[in-house]
């Protein structure tokens, strides 16, 4: 159904909510992690403290981790680089083109991925396209672009809606 596609699998608070143990029991080993508003807030380009070290775990535990973002600025290559993983930008999330064509470039091997993100319409549809494991976490800022203050308004009403069955 169409609703499923937007059912995230876990929601959490913040992305450092997400147990590195849970990922480890699902054999993560690709992780698909957004950047606006999932790792940093929005037009900045560094992580706090706890997002800092739940981060370097997790580029440790995971066999890949790709940094991606929606946007043309360098924030995703910028935590790449410091993070020594893979990033993306200008991925055109919840189209899995371009993604799927970046895994194949690169030679990346998964068996199992998941995709991390604030957005039920870019985020989790594409996680859910390729049939990957899903997070949604709360965005960190309220401070959005203006056809993602349209889509957040619709998210309210489908995430209200989900809890309410």
């Amino acid at each position: 159904m169409i609703k499923n596609y937007f059912k995230p699998d876990e929601i959490k608070d913040v992305i450092s909510d997400i147990s590195i143990d849970w990922l480890i029991d699902q054999k993560i080993d690709l992780m698909i992690i957004d950047v606006d508003n999932t790792l940093v807030v929005k037009g900045k380009n560094h992580v706090d403290d706890k997002t800092d070290k739940w981060l370097s775990e997790c580029v440790k535990q995971c066999k890949t981790v790709l940094i991606c973002s929606n946007n043309t600025s360098s924030v995703a290559f910028d935590l790449a680089y410091k993070y020594n993983c893979f990033g993306f930008n200008l991925a055109l999330k919840p189209f899995k083109l371009r993604l799927n064509r970046f895994i194949q470039k690169n030679n990346i091997e998964y068996t199992n991925a998941c995709v991390i993100g604030d957005q039920l319409f870019t985020d989790i549809w594409l996680g859910k396209r390729l049939k990957y494991k899903t997070i949604l976490v709360q965005l960190l800022d309220r401070q959005d672009y203006g056809l993602t203050k349209i889509f957040r308004f619709i998210e309210a009403f489908i995430l209200e809606k989900k809890h309410d069955e």
